[in-house]
């Protein structure tokens, strides 16, 4: 069901601000509007654009919280939420100099390691790097070649070219090493080098010896490095977590006065002479309304009212859905579709029971079911998971059905129908001849379930005060009437009975049609509104039967759509009885006990897929169409966001 709202109203001096958002409103769920907005009628009121002074405190202490694990707060550690903010900003302090010791370590640490990086592929190289600077008259390149152009670089002779390539490590696509070559002729080198895709590496070092030495003393400054940003790591961690306590606490705390004061920006100002006023605004539900008024009832600074009816720029009262624990899963359903306006009722109830019948007389299978009941309740128990509650209770429902069609895993032999078997029970019918009994009761369902959803329809718009839509629509008592009629003569005439007379039928059939074509002129006639006639007598007359015809093929066509409902019990069994045959055990017995899993398995994957959706498409376009419309905005109370 829906939740009743209260639109509110709380107005008192400024200096008593603080007192009304901590004592009273923090207390209850209240979705806070923009005053300004909603009380358009006070052209004096002003709205709040202070900066909020907790978001950068709020910010540091959540960066604090993210290196801590989460623990228990069982004390009142801060009396207030200056409290909290002097304690962020005094462990700040504590830990600045520390923060600069690391980055200082880090910032080293990082240079050493692209140091130890570029020397990496040519530690090998026992040259004495200040003595390859101190080279007047010969140049060298570091560098990485390709294998298939390093072979072809060694099968190149040419005796005018005057140069050394000393190879210092390979891998299996490259080959690292450094070659040397006269100053005088080392662009020519450089081009021949550049030609075989040579790849120059800077290799810039600020250390004297050789590379091998400079590589392991590198390596081991790496090291010590490593350690010390470790040991000032711990050393955080270690005040981190002996502070926990607090700096959780005080990110509740900044949290909650970060919220508090963001209410400020909904909130309206008004001053008159020397005093100042404020006026808050929102949505509560009845009941906390109610209590909230009694509770400051007592306080003669703070004025509380709250309206039954109240319509603001975003429209009507917010939607809060209160649905028993055990229907809550398919509010899901619902709120894929949209929530529901506040004056609807909340079809959650009635999602829940048509979603799994429908469901599991289309998958009747008492061990796929059961499998869907458990996987689906585990998953829900471990991940919470809306859509793994809705599938396991639409598997209880699946294993009903089984027992009806007396099927498990696919075996047919094993138990007796309760009901009938899909595949096998025919029923003869007037004018049709043979047709799957499953076929028969699926039209009979979805019939019912038509019908069922004109009254919702016929309710809801009862309820929005939309005449046009009670009396005249097809999905209203003219539509009613006229479905109904069908509904009762094919039964009849399908069971053998007698048709009402031709009055009874006239009365039935024609006037409810009648009244659907001329909705508009009836409207303007009996209630003084409605459409102005823009079009002539036989335009009107033309547009009236076509609209009558779409009513009439959409009648139709809605009540075929449930036939998928006995296609696939129907399918189900066919496609079990496939993988009997498969497993070799169409004739009894247990056969492949591998390809019995298996198949199970696919059947139940593929199948419960296909079938949830063909579900879902039945609720959305064949009966929610009828009566739903949809459209409501969620209650969203300022201490969830």
């Amino acid at each position: 069901m829906i939740a009743r709202m209260k639109f509110i109203k709380i107005a008192a001096p400024v200096s008593e601000l603080d007192l009304v958002i901590d004592e009273y409103i923090s207390k209850y769920e209240i979705q806070i509007e923009n005053t300004v907005a909603e009380i358009d009628k006070i052209t004096d009121l002003v709205s709040h654009n202070e900066v909020n002074p907790y978001k950068d405190t709020l910010h540091r202490v959540t960066e604090l919280s993210e290196t801590i694990s989460e623990c228990e707060i069982t004390d009142k550690i801060f009396n207030n939420k200056d409290e909290a903010v002097n304690f962020i900003n005094e462990y700040e302090k504590q830990l600045m100099d520390i923060n600069k010791q690391r980055d200082e370590i880090a910032e080293e640490l990082n240079s050493k390691k692209e140091a130890l990086d570029s020397i990496l592929p040519f530690q090998n190289i026992k040259y004495d790097m200040q003595a390859l600077k101190d080279f007047k008259f010969i140049s060298y390149r570091f560098g990485r070649i390709t294998k298939d152009y390093y072979k072809k670089l060694n099968d190149f002779s040419n005796e005018e070219m005057c140069q050394v390539f000393c190879e210092c490590s390979r891998d299996s696509d490259f080959v690292w090493g450094v070659y040397f070559a006269p100053s005088s002729e080392i662009e020519d080198v450089d081009a021949i080098y550049m030609a075989m895709n040579f790849e120059r590496l800077d290799v810039n070092v600020e250390y004297q010896g050789k590379i091998n030495e400079i590589f392991a003393g590198l390596k081991e400054e790496v090291s010590k490095l490593d350690e010390r940003l470790q040991t000032i790591e711990n050393q955080l961690h270690e005040s981190a977590n002996s502070n926990k306590s607090k700096i959780l606490c005080a990110k509740k705390l900044l949290e909650d006065a970060s919220k508090s004061y963001e209410i400020r920006k909904q909130i309206a100002f008004s001053k008159t002479g020397e005093s100042e006023h404020f006026i808050l605004c929102g949505w509560m539900q009845e009941a906390d309304a109610i209590k909230l008024k009694d509770e400051i009832r007592q306080d003669k600074k703070v004025s509380f009212m709250f309206e039954d009816e109240h319509e603001g720029p975003l429209g009507g009262p917010p939607v809060k859905l209160e649905n028993p624990k055990f229907l809550k899963p398919f509010e899901l359903l619902i709120k894929m579709y949209g929530l529901p306006d506040y004056k609807e009722f909340d079809p959650t109830w009635f999602v829940a029971l048509s979603y799994t019948i429908i469901f599991g007389m289309m998958f009747g299978d008492v061990g796929q079911g059961l499998c869907l009941f458990v996987g689906g309740m585990l998953l829900y128990k471990i991940k919470k998971m809306d859509l793994a509650a809705v599938i396991g209770v639409a598997g209880i429902f699946s294993t009903i059905f089984g027992f009806m069609f007396g099927s498990i895993f696919g075996y047919e032999d094993i138990i007796e129908p309760l009901w009938l078997r899909p595949t096998e029970s025919m029923t003869d019918l007037p004018f049709i001849g043979k047709l799957n009994t499953v076929f028969a009761y699926a039209i009979l369902l979805g019939m019912i379930l038509i019908l069922l959803m004109m009254v919702f329809n016929i309710v809801n718009a009862a309820r929005a005060g939309e005449l046009k839509e009670v009396l005249f629509d097809h999905n209203g008592i003219a539509g009613l009437v006229f479905y109904g009629a069908v509904v009762v003569c094919v039964m009849l005439f399908m069971t053998g009975n007698t048709l009402p007379g031709t009055i009874v039928l006239v009365v039935m059939f024609v006037i409810p049609l009648i009244l659907m074509a001329l909705k508009e002129p009836l409207l303007k006639l009996l209630f003084k509104h409605g459409a102005e006639e823009s079009q002539g007598i036989g335009m009107f007359i033309s547009q009236a039967f076509f609209e009558v015809f779409e009513v009439l093929l959409s009648y139709f066509s809605n009540t075929l759509s449930f036939v998928r409902i006995g296609g696939f019990a129907v399918s189900h069994a066919s496609m079990m009885a496939v993988v009997l045959m498969l497993a070799g055990a169409e004739n009894g017995g247990m056969g492949n006990i591998f390809v019995i899993i298996l198949g199970n398995l696919l059947v139940s994957g593929l199948e419960g897929l296909i079938v949830g959706i063909q579900v879902m498409r039945l609720e959305y376009y064949e009966m929610f169409s009828r009566f739903y419309r949809g459209g409501g905005r969620e209650f969203k109370p300022y201490k969830n966001l």
